[in-house]
């Protein structure tokens, strides 16, 4: 998704610098907001779990099995349009301040000076969301994404309302709120605003049980159940610093939900030793894969490890799924009191936990995921791993014929 949206965008630019699309040439601002409008909207949580939502309502019942996993493919990587988007901004960006650059006369200083500071700021941004960024430093990435995409919208604002009201004939300033409202790149702006405010409105620092029953793993008990399918944000501060985890509850109505959070990096680890009595959380619950578990009758979810927070929910609350469970050590790492609540909650026929240090050793998960997705009838699998071994599981799999979807990682 991302590389298709990228080189459609340049195609676009290159038909206009050759001078075969006039009006991109004229609005090049109106397709820099647009671009930012749907990079932002498709990280709203708002936004996605009102499509996941309508998608599942809509297909579950009368479409063939086929094309709800198309539907699953399209929506999952559909995250692809806010980098491609992001990006497309940028070259919009760049394009719209050449233009302004060569005709630099006409346009007064406040005009230029908002463009340019924009357009380093969303250059910045796109930098430092960089793969190799991300992975090196990926603290630095999320406070300059979060600070530097604030500080963007805001001047992408002033440079709406400046160029807006600056009439290049008149070489004068002409402040018509008439004039504002009827630009198509104004609105955007205006449509941006409720997409970055909601993601913050639910924020709650609320009370939280944290267990470290090894150095390996905590769990952490957050108020208030959980349907199927939603991870939930965490936050020690409320500003900075969110990470995302799966989330495990017996429903809507239970009184809390759980995060199996591996000890795998610097926040993790102060979680697992300190032990905080209170996080900030969006009690607003983003979709993770596993929500698209409803547009199906029978599936399979494999997970390795922590992965268990992601699709231990589905399996709970969801009596046609079946859950393989692999990992070393398990009742050591994640303790005896949770290993008890995954058993009680998911009856023995439909629940195979495989822990690799015990006689078994190691199994073949590619083997075990085609076993129990053929003798359970199921129409999709699930598998959440680490990268390596999610890549084997998915290529294995669809070179079988096995429906299956795994995590994307991309930080």
């Amino acid at each position: 998704m991302l590389f298709l949206v990228v080189i459609l965008q340049a195609v676009m630019i290159l038909v206009t610098l050759s001078g075969g699309w006039h009006f991109a040439r004229t609005h090049s601002s109106g397709f820099v907001t647009g671009n930012l409008l749907v990079t932002i909207a498709i990280r709203s949580e708002w936004v996605m779990r009102l499509l996941y939502w309508f998608s599942i309502k809509l297909f579950r019942i009368w479409t063939p099995l086929k094309f709800r996993v198309i539907v699953v493919a399209i929506l999952y990587h559909i995250g692809g349009l806010h980098s491609g988007c992001g990006i497309g901004a940028m070259m919009w960006l760049i394009l719209a301040w050449t233009e302004h650059i060569l005709n630099k006369n006409l346009y007064h200083y406040l005009v230029l000076a908002s463009l340019c500071l924009s357009m380093t700021v969303t250059v910045a941004t796109c930098f430092f969301a960089t793969p190799l960024i991300r992975a090196l430093h990926h603290n630095l990435f999320e406070i300059t994404h979060r600070f530097l995409g604030w500080l963007g919208i805001i001047t992408g604002l002033i440079f709406v309302i400046t160029s807006s009201w600056w009439d290049v004939n008149t070489q004068s300033w002409r402040a018509s709120g008439k004039h504002l409202v009827g630009q198509e790149e104004f609105w955007f702006m205006i449509f941006i605003m409720p997409l970055v405010v909601g993601q913050w409105i639910t924020v709650r620092n609320v009370p939280v049980t944290v267990q470290a029953p090894s150095n390996k793993a905590s769990i952490i008990r957050v108020p208030g159940g959980l349907t199927s399918g939603l991870h939930t944000r965490v936050s020690r501060g409320g500003l900075r610093e969110w990470h995302i985890f799966g989330s495990i509850s017996e429903g809507k109505h239970a009184d809390c939900h759980y995060i199996v959070m591996a000890v795998q990096g610097g926040f993790t680890r102060a979680m697992n030793e300190d032990q905080p009595e209170t996080l900030y959380t969006k009690t607003w619950k983003p979709c993770g894969l596993p929500y698209f578990s409803r547009l199906f009758h029978r599936g399979v979810a494999i997970c390795t490890g922590s992965g268990i927070g992601a699709v231990g929910s589905t399996c709970i609350q969801h009596d046609d799924w079946f859950l393989i469970w692999i990992g070393a050590d398990l009742e050591s790492t994640y303790g005896t009191e949770f290993m008890d609540f995954i058993k009680s909650k998911i009856q023995p026929e439909r629940l195979l936990i495989w822990d690799t240090r015990g006689p078994l050793g190691r199994p073949d998960v590619n083997v075990e995921l085609e076993r129990v997705y053929k003798q359970w009838n199921a129409q999709i699998a699930l598998f959440i791993g680490s990268p390596a071994l999610n890549k084997s599981v998915l290529r294995t799999s669809r070179a079988r014929g096995i429906p299956v979807f795994g995590s994307i990682w991309d930080a």
